[in-house]
């Protein structure tokens, strides 16, 4: 039995002050269109019937997304460390034991900031 989603959905809201959206500029568009493509090949899986160019186009705006989320990521748990965060604090935002946090965090400062990190942090331009 399939049902049918009644409810009318125009389009997906993400909340974003005007001052967050001009901070980003078009990457505000760019992570959208990735989410949004990503949301469809999630429906497209879970529908079943997606094409191998479905598929390959879900995989590469994942791929996208996600360096971008990693990116991001990296960068707060650097500036984290570097404003005196503490491993316990970190492991609770990161669902993780504060052992693994604390390799983790360690692993990541020793290495120099990867391109989405200063993308992440607009240091890159």
């Amino acid at each position: 039995m399939t049902t049918e989603h009644t409810d009318p959905v125009s389009d997906l809201t993400i909340p974003l002050s005007t001052a967050d959206a001009q901070t980003l500029g078009d990457d505000v568009g760019q992570m959208a269109m990735q989410l949004g493509a990503v949301l469809h090949g999630l429906a497209q899986l879970r529908a079943g019937g997606a094409s191998t160019e479905d598929l390959a186009t879900t995989i590469l705006m994942s791929n996208g997304l996600m360096n971008r989320l990693e990116g991001i990521r990296n960068a707060a748990v650097r500036q984290h460390a570097a404003q005196g965060g503490s491993y316990g604090a970190l492991a609770t935002s990161m669902g993780v034991t504060r052992a693994t946090a604390q390799y983790r965090r360690d692993a990541l400062v020793k290495k120099d900031p990867s391109g989405m990190e200063k993308w992440a942090t607009g240091s890159n331009s």
